[in-house]
């Protein structure tokens, strides 16, 4: 995630430098908010009791610092009672029962997935044909009545306990689907005018269009996917706090004819609420949205606030009503993007080179990846390289598209077919040039930027800071952090590797590479992970399942890479492939068979 702008009280404080803040104030607001992250992840699992006592007691001395203390204590307490409440569903069957969704169905790879309420609790509920057919038309708040298996299940992931899922309900047949009514419904039919209203768009760039627009990325292609993923740009395929900058920015004509204070606020509110329905209220924006209110009540009664005020009251409040948020990783990748737009975007504008709406480009977005790179690292153990240079020059199309896209969007999706593809004509322009920038960066052939690149380069700017007499030695080591995965793209050895499950390659020492695909493998994976180790050229593609899923695998991988040969076994359904069984031969310095398991061996001959 990378984004160019978060909110709106930060554009003004990007534009002033640092505002005259100071290292320790906004290094307070870091803590307080990290702090507000780790206590109810930490202290969720003791007694509730306590928790309750020390909270009422810092609260009670009146004090600042020890009120602050006590709100803490009461996040971890609502943590703790959240936690244990996250009891598994009964395992039962379902019989011709109705349960709401609260999620979008969107395609797994056991079919139509989707989360929904079943008697209070939040379940995972999955569908294959004939009743995925129907599950996959429903929206979010639409009713469904369906029959099937729920087996309950304690949540271990992340995902699952951000999301309280406590169960997997295995869909047989769907009955009736009764649609979602008043402003959930209102919305769910907005969306479908602005999609409807994008036929003209080619199918993957209606996809990246939906997902700009309002949120929806269900039916990207895993190429397309990849290709933003390995950009830095994947925080486009979805809405994040800079849409609601957007927002706003649309309503600016209208909210600035209301010269009424309170009317003016109410009628912004009213806008942010029904962005946020429109969006489903995805971690991110509601973050922007409580700032922005925070920002808007704070100008309604004469005391104008920034965004370094706001955010902190606004995480804690969002963590205090749902602490479960804590483990949201779009929460807090949007909140580590956010503080690096608050503490660092300043000041590196204030002493890069260059016109200053560039400065203030380079800052923000280097700022935001910056911070935002610790949970990268931990959770897909990658940054992307590119993600500056990708950022500067696709933000721009894709502010244009967003906005566009909410205003024509909207009358394209009630007008004429006609009227529709005329308005789409700038939209295709600028998703033609956002697509083509995350093709191209992603296949820029650079090393990786790693977590000891990381630490260099924030050793290199705190010794810039704090060493005044050496600031060149802080300075070269920025610039080392910088150019050496640029100048040092990473080499996969010689020998066999195992890149993900179902994944693996053979390289022989002469460059060779032999690329076996399994069952196991899933595209996304298949496709980054081929991807990561750089192969360039691959030699030989070894399909060991003839089945349908396997020959999608290899289309993938022949249509993002330069394969020479495939084979496949006999009944193959695997394009391109020649029948090879068993699975042996030579392909340039390594030999290939398979042996008695039914297993690929590759060596060197």
């Amino acid at each position: 995630m990378s984004p160019s702008v978060e909110d709106p009280a930060l554009e003004d404080s990007a534009a002033t430098g640092s505002g005259g803040r100071s290292w320790s104030s906004d290094g307070l607001i870091v803590g307080v908010v990290v702090v507000g992250f780790v206590v109810p992840r930490l202290l969720w699992g003791l007694p509730w009791q306590l928790l309750a006592v020390l909270s009422l007691g810092c609260v009670a001395t009146l004090r600042p610092r020890f009120a602050l203390g006590g709100l803490l204590l009461a996040v971890a307490l609502h943590s703790s009672i959240a936690r244990n409440g996250l009891t598994p569903s009964p395992t039962r069957p379902v019989e011709a029962e109705q349960v709401r969704l609260i999620e979008d169905p969107r395609p797994g790879r056991s079919g139509w997935r989707a989360l929904a309420d079943v008697d209070g609790q939040t379940v995972v509920i999955t569908a294959r044909l004939p009743a995925a057919g129907r599950l996959r038309t429903a929206s979010v708040g639409d009713r469904v009545r369906l029959s099937g298996t729920l087996r309950g299940s304690s949540p271990q992931t992340d995902w699952a306990i951000g999301r309280r899922v406590v169960g997997q309900l295995s869909i047989t047949s769907i009955d009736d689907v009764e649609p979602a009514g008043g402003v959930v419904g209102a919305a769910n039919l907005l969306r479908d005018a602005i999609r409807d209203g994008a036929e003209s768009v080619p199918f993957d760039r209606r996809v990246l269009f939906t997902g700009l627009v309002f949120g929806d990325d269900r039916g990207q292609g895993v190429i397309v996917a990849d290709n933003f993923r390995a950009a830095g740009l994947g925080h486009l395929l979805a809405v994040s706090g800079q849409n609601v900058v957007f927002v706003l920015i649309l309503a600016a004509p209208l909210l600035t004819r209301l010269r009424s204070a309170p009317v003016r606020v109410g009628v912004a509110f009213a806008i942010l609420a029904g962005f946020g329905f429109l969006t489903r209220f995805e971690a991110s924006v509601t973050r922007a949205i409580v700032m922005a209110g925070l920002a808007l009540v704070a100008h309604a009664v004469g005391r104008p606030s920034s965004a370094p005020a706001v955010l902190p009251p606004a995480v804690l409040g969002l963590l205090l009503l749902d602490p479960l948020l804590a483990w949201s990783l779009a929460f807090q990748l949007s909140v580590a993007a956010t503080l690096g737009l608050i503490v660092l975007a300043p000041r590196l504008s204030s002493v890069l080179p260059g016109p200053e709406a560039l400065r203030l480009a380079i800052a923000a977005t280097l700022s935001a990846q910056l911070f935002v790179s610790p949970l990268l690292f931990a959770t897909f153990g990658q940054v992307s390289v590119v993600a500056v240079p990708a950022n500067l020059l696709a933000a721009p199309a894709a502010a244009g598209a967003m906005m566009w896209g909410l205003g024509a969007g909207t009358i394209a999706g009630i007008g004429p077919p006609w009227l529709a593809e005329a308005l789409h004509l700038p939209t295709r322009a600028m998703l033609w040039w956002i697509d083509g920038v995350a093709a191209w960066a992603a296949r820029v052939d650079v090393g990786q930027f790693t977590p000891w690149h990381l630490g260099v380069l924030v050793g290199g700017v705190s010794l810039w800071r704090w060493l005044l007499p050496r600031r060149w030695f802080g300075a070269v080591l920025v610039v080392v952090a910088v150019l050496s995965p640029l100048i040092t793209p990473r080499q996969l050895p010689a020998g066999n590797h195992v890149l993900a499950p179902g994944v693996s390659v053979a390289r022989s020492s002469f460059g060779h590479d032999v690329l076996v695909i399994g069952p196991e493998a899933t595209g996304e994976d298949l496709v980054q992970a081929v991807r990561q180790a750089r192969l360039g050229r691959i030699d030989l593609v070894i399909a060991t399942s003839g089945a349908r899923p396997v020959g999608v695998l290899v289309a993938l991988v022949q249509e993002r890479f330069e394969v020479v040969d495939t084979w496949a076994p006999l009944g193959h359904h695997v394009p391109g492939a020649r029948v090879v069984e068993p699975l042996s031969g030579s392909v340039g310095s390594l030999r290939v068979e398979e042996n008695s398991d039914q297993e690929v061996v590759i060596y060197e001959s």
